[in-house]
């Protein structure tokens, strides 16, 4: 069989156990029980390194649309209050303006989706990979990509498949959460939370009539509120996902004993 890049494959003196290959030479690192499996595992491919830098950079790239979203929202409230405070001074081109805001910020949403997929890919990729130890993987790699789309269980799933990453990466079944990993996956529920709230109050404007200002009014506001906490939550939750990132690439990344 031919070898690639570093991994687990089935053992030259064994086929029944696994021995890890270190890109260059076999080691005396070896496991038993999955060598017929493995073997259908390809090498994690030397791309794999530049995707998780663009993974990176999306996630910053999220950082600044999300602190443009928040710019937005404050000139929302600003616009709302003067509407309430001083009417008459309010002209139609400032209502142009922030139509014209909030179709910009509307950017935010297409830079989560693109870096949604390409964490979706990172972690499949890596998971998929012979440099797993199988032995401890809790979760087929299929999840990796299923998990994001299966209702209820999107809530947790992603989640276990970064846990499923890092202990495929040193071998150990018992790894310990880290709080950076806690954190991220809790602001990122909320965050989420919060935009669906925000959403709640902007759909709710479609269904209030002209004859309505002041409910008008309190829709516009609350969905900026809303969606101004969500925006703050989602710039905390990308900067720990850059550490997680960084730490399953170092785990990934490191040399076997």
């Amino acid at each position: 069989m031919a070898l690639g890049g570093e991994g687990w494959y089935a053992d030259p003196q064994d086929a029944r156990r696994l021995r890890w290959w270190d890109g260059t030479a076999w080691t005396a690192h070896t496991h038993d029980g999955v060598g017929s499996t493995a073997a259908h595992h390809s090498p994690l491919p030397r791309w794999w390194g530049g995707l998780t830098v663009a993974l990176q950079v999306g996630l910053l790239l999220n950082v600044a649309t999300s602190l443009y979203v928040l710019y937005v929202d404050q000139q929302i409230l600003a616009f709302v209050e003067e509407l309430r405070l001083r009417p008459d001074t309010v002209t139609e081109a400032d209502g142009t303006r922030i139509d014209t805001l909030m179709l910009q910020s509307s950017v935010a949403l297409l830079a989560w989706l693109g870096t949604g997929l390409l964490f979706i890919i990172w972690s499949y990729t890596v998971h998929h990979s012979a440099r797993m130890d199988r032995s401890v993987l809790r979760h087929g790699s299929g999840w990796a990509i299923g998990g994001w789309f299966v209702p209820f269980l999107s809530f947790w799933r992603p989640f276990q498949m970064v846990l499923d990453v890092r202990r495929g990466a040193t071998g150990d079944a018992d790894l310990p959460t880290t709080r950076t990993l806690g954190w991220w996956w809790a602001t990122f529920w909320a965050s989420y939370a919060a935009g669906m709230v925000a959403t709640f109050y902007y759909r709710a404007l479609e269904s209030t009539s002209d004859d309505e200002a002041g409910r008008v009014l309190d829709h516009f506001a609350s969905a900026a509120s809303w969606e101004r906490g969500s925006e703050l939550i989602a710039i905390v939750s990308a900067l720990l996902a850059v550490a997680v990132v960084r730490e399953v690439r170092s785990l990934v990344t490191a040399e076997r004993a």
